[in-house]
């Protein structure tokens, strides 16, 4: 009996826990999205295509 009532709990925490997710992604979802100028803020660099295929392959690194 007591360990029906530890595992009710478990499971109603983690019920709580999906839910919670749930909100938040519905929230990110639904939230209009911002651009953000980055104008001035990267003066005096620069950025090759070299850069640029190297930072996409470490973005859609899978495993590390």
């Amino acid at each position: 009996m007591e360990s029906e009532l530890k595992i009710d709990q478990k499971l109603g925490k983690i019920e709580e826990d999906i839910n919670n997710l749930k909100s938040i992604i519905i929230n990110l979802i639904q939230k209009p999205k911002k651009n953000i100028k980055l104008k001035g803020l990267l003066k005096g660099i620069s950025v090759s295509e070299k850069d640029i295929k190297e930072a996409r392959k470490s973005m859609f690194k899978i495993g590390g």
